[in-house]
């Protein structure tokens, strides 16, 4: 009898640890959610009909600090190709094109005389440390470019940033070349770029 009853315990003990997870699933679903369109409507309102940067002008300087410190300067990156992305760590396409920016940075950047700055909206996330959510993605998805931290969100709102993935590719002579809303793969970065002078 003893031994039924420490079966039943037990079931009912993992059950219980199943519904939790599951219940902590579902919330964190919602709250990436919410702050997706919390973020949506918050840059909504930012929008004037002719704001945004567009092909051919020079984007605005901008310092920010990485996770470690370092100060990061668009304008320090003159004369190279700079692909500057925008992005947060609850969006799906971001979460999408890490992995082919990481692999870009990694094996061609170099040679082909390219820095990505990958600038969090750290005043988008929400809940928690963001902080250690920024951390925990950068572990998560290797990656080895500059992460400068956007959290007054005033560099994401001088950029126009609505939609997230954003990315602008600055050419050498510090000039808008192209302006990308979604996600991009590897081949689309390469492509880009050697259109770029």
């Amino acid at each position: 009898m003893n031994k039924k009853l420490f079966g039943l315990s037990l079931l009912v003990f993992l059950v219980g640890i199943v519904v939790v997870n599951i219940f902590q699933d579902v919330q964190e679903k919602k709250e990436m959610e919410v702050a997706q369109e919390e973020f949506l409507t918050e840059s909504e309102t930012l929008v004037t009909e002719n704001s945004g940067l567009k092909k051919g002008d020079v984007p605005p300087d901008f310092e920010l600090e990485t996770l470690d410190g370092t100060t990061v300067k668009l304008s320090d990156h003159k004369g190279k190709k700079v692909i500057l992305n925008f992005w947060a760590s609850w969006c799906p396409p971001c979460k999408a094109e890490m992995p082919h920016m990481e692999n870009y940075y990694k094996t061609k950047a170099e040679q082909h005389n390219v820095e990505i700055l990958a600038v969090n909206l750290t005043s988008a996330e929400r809940g928690g440390n963001v902080r250690k959510k920024v951390e925990n993605f950068i572990e998560e998805y290797g990656l080895t470019f500059p992460v400068p931290l956007d959290e007054s969100g005033e560099v994401g709102k001088t950029y126009n940033v609505i939609t997230i993935p954003t990315t602008y590719m600055i050419d050498t002579n510090g000039k808008i070349h192209t302006k990308i809303i979604g996600p991009m793969d590897e081949e689309t970065i390469g492509n880009i770029v050697s259109e770029m002078r």
